[in-house]
C-alpha cells in the first residue's frame, strides 16, 4: 500500500489545511498540462490518489487503520457495517434515541478485539468493560 503521507510530504497528523496546501503545490507541480513528461503524469496521479484518500474522513480513517480507503465494505462478504453497528450488537439497539440533554456526543471509540479464526468466522461472545465517563487531559 502506497504511503500516502509521503508522497504528499506532510505528517500523519496533519491538519485538513496542510494536506489541501500540500496537494496544491505538488499538482502545480507534476500537472501534466505543465510538465509534459510521462513520468511527472504517473507522479501526478499518485498525489491525486494520495489527496483523494486523505482529504476524505472516512477514507483516511480506514487507510490509517489499515484497510482498503477505497472498499465500501467493512471487509466481511461486502457488508457495509460500522462502530455503530458492533456497538447496538453488544448494547443492544433499535430504539429511538432522543436528544440527552446536557450530553455532548463524543468520537468514535476505536477497540481493538484479537479474535482466531474460529471466533471470526462463527462469532463469539465476549464481555467487554469500556470506560465512558473519562475525562479527557486537554479538557
Amino acid at each position: 500500500m502506497a504511503d500516502h503521507y509521503g508522497i504528499l510530504g506532510v505528517d500523519r497528523d496533519a491538519s485538513f489545511d496542510e494536506i489541501k496546501k500540500a496537494y496544491r503545490k505538488l499538482a502545480r507541480e507534476y500537472h501534466p498540462d505543465v510538465n509534459p513528461d510521462p513520468l511527472t503524469a504517473e507522479k501526478f496521479k499518485e498525489i491525486s490518489t494520495a489527496y483523494e484518500v486523505l482529504s476524505d474522513p472516512d477514507k483516511r480513517q480506514r487507510y490509517d487503520l489499515g484497510g482498503d480507503p477505497f472498499s465500501s465494505g467493512g471487509g466481511f462478504g461486502g457488508q457495509n457495517f460500522g462502530f455503530g453497528d458492533i456497538m447496538d450488537a453488544f448494547f443492544g439497539g433499535g430504539g429511538s434515541r432522543g436528544p440527552r440533554p446536557r450530553m455532548r456526543e463524543g468520537q468514535d471509540a476505536l477497540i481493538r478485539v484479537e479474535l482466531d479464526l474460529a471466533e471470526a468466522c462463527f462469532g463469539t461472545e465476549r464481555e467487554l468493560s469500556v470506560e465512558t465517563a473519562v475525562v479527557c487531559e486537554k479538557c
